[in-house]
Formats: structure tokens, sequence, C-alpha cells
């Protein structure tokens, strides 16, 4: 099944502008006081809950702009977080490739231990270039809000992110619904 060039690229420009409001949303000041936990890392739910369910729509260019995008904007080491999504999606990737649908607590599972690691990957990464770390438990509570947002997130695109019903129809056979 493929989609149509135009929808491809529609929903590639969904996903380049969720990630940027949400980027752009995380830089507004709401509150005054500091927050007392980290929120998730919603960009980096979406990329996940869009590379496991349509593989084929996001590249890693993409994933590479919308990343350095949002490390530009969050004022983090530029690159640093974008090869770590980036690595982590092509996991992803090739873990879903060629399977239509895998059971979901599985899948969820998988999608868990590899936010696990890309947080781990960074925050260890940071402490040996002598960067600024964040404190330990906002990050494990950023990482457990990560994990708990993921359901959400693939529930919510679940509908956009489906095949297009194409036809290829002999022109004497009668049209079927779509």
């Amino acid at each position: 099944m493929h989609d149509p060039p135009l929808r491809v690229f529609r929903l590639q420009l969904t996903y380049l502008a969720i990630v940027a409001l949400v980027v752009l949303l995380q830089t507004l000041p709401l509150q005054g006081l500091p927050y007392p936990f980290a929120p998730a890392n919603v960009p980096l739910v979406v990329t996940f809950a869009w590379i496991v369910r349509r593989p084929d729509i996001i590249g890693p260019s993409l994933i590479t702009l919308a990343f350095l995008f949002a490390d530009a904007i969050l004022q983090r080491p530029p690159g640093l977080w974008t090869l770590i999504v980036l690595c982590a999606s092509i996991f992803l990737r090739t873990r879903t490739r060629g399977r239509n649908e895998i059971l979901f607590l599985y899948e969820w599972l998988i999608v868990a231990m590899v936010i696990g690691v890309s947080f781990l990957v960074h925050y260890f990464a940071l402490m040996f270039t002598f960067l600024p770390v964040p404190d330990v438990q906002q990050y494990v509570v950023q990482v457990l809000l990560s994990i708990l947002i993921y359901p959400i997130c693939k529930w919510l695109f679940r509908p956009m992110l489906r095949f297009a019903l194409t036809q290829t129809l002999h022109p004497s056979a009668p049209e079927t619904a779509r």
C-alpha cells in the first residue's frame, strides 16, 4: 500500500508543524515559578508514535530538521539530542518494518525501553562532556511521563496515519464506496 505523494507531503508538513508548535509552546512563560517536575518530551513521543505506525512517512532528514530546530529553540547542545533521537528512531524503524500489526503492550514496552535508553545516553553524554546535567529526579519523572503519554499519542494520531484507500479498478467495474 502506498499513499499518494501529496498526502505523504501533507503528513510530513503536519509532523513538522506539530513538533514546532510543541517546542514553541515549551518556550512560553506561562508560569512565574519553575515547574515542580519536568514535562514529558512530547516531540520525542510524537516521533516514535509516527515511526512505529508509519515508518515510510518520516525519514531521517525530517527528524534531523525537526530536532535541530528544537535544539536551537530550547538552547540545548546542538545535535546531541538530535543524534540520539535519530539513532533511536532508526532502531524503531528497523524493529517495525515488515510488521503490519504488533501487540500494543509489546510495542509500548519496546518504545519505553528506547525512551529510557535515549534519556540515559543523553544524561551520560552531558555528564562526560562537562555540560550542565539536569537533576536525576526530574529526569526520571520526564522519562516516566514520556512513557505514559505514548498511548495517548498513538491513539490521537491513529486516524491520521492510516493508509489512504487507493482504487485501481478496471474502467468497466462499478465503483465502490471508499
